[in-house]
């Protein structure tokens, strides 16, 4: 390696001390908890989530995953706390998600402008992703089994 490239070549991030991960953990989770609590009993602040009980849940969950990637993010110095509290704003401004889809299409979107999300939106693309093609699968069975083959067909196909 040149020494012009070694120059160039940025610094490797600072050692993240496990403690501090783990009490950024503890506080990410309390808070994520505190938030759930606080949707049971303000119904409209949980609309604004999400419109159900389960999708409001998921909200929080994905939240509590940004914070924490965010948050691992500034303590390696890979982004700057205006950084951090942009792509926080971004994401708030989604809001609110009205399903599985929606979620996974703004969080998509949202990742490929910030890499901050892109983990995030991993983690719960591939569970969302499968949940769907088990629920068509089971859905394009079921006409099968009542002889409808063009509605198992129009399923297959995405048009149902």
């Amino acid at each position: 390696m040149s020494d012009q490239a070694a120059q160039q070549a940025p610094p490797p991030p600072p050692p993240v001390d496990p403690a501090a991960l783990a009490k950024d953990q503890a506080q990410i989770d309390q808070a994520a908890q505190t938030t759930k609590d606080k949707l049971l009993d303000e119904p409209a602040l949980a609309q604004k989530l999400a419109p159900t009980p389960d999708m409001q849940a998921i909200v929080v969950d994905v939240e509590k995953d940004l914070l924490a990637e965010i948050m691992k993010n500034l303590r390696e110095n890979t982004i700057t706390p205006q950084d951090a509290q942009e792509v926080a704003k971004e994401f708030l401004a989604l809001l609110p998600m009205q399903d599985k889809h929606d979620l996974l299409t703004k969080l998509r979107n949202l990742s490929t402008e910030n890499r901050e999300v892109t983990g995030v939106y991993l983690k719960y693309a591939k569970p969302f992703e499968d949940e769907e093609r088990k629920e068509k699968l089971h859905l394009m069975s079921e006409h099968i089994k009542n002889g409808a083959i063009e509605e198992a067909l129009a399923v297959a196909k995405g048009d149902k």
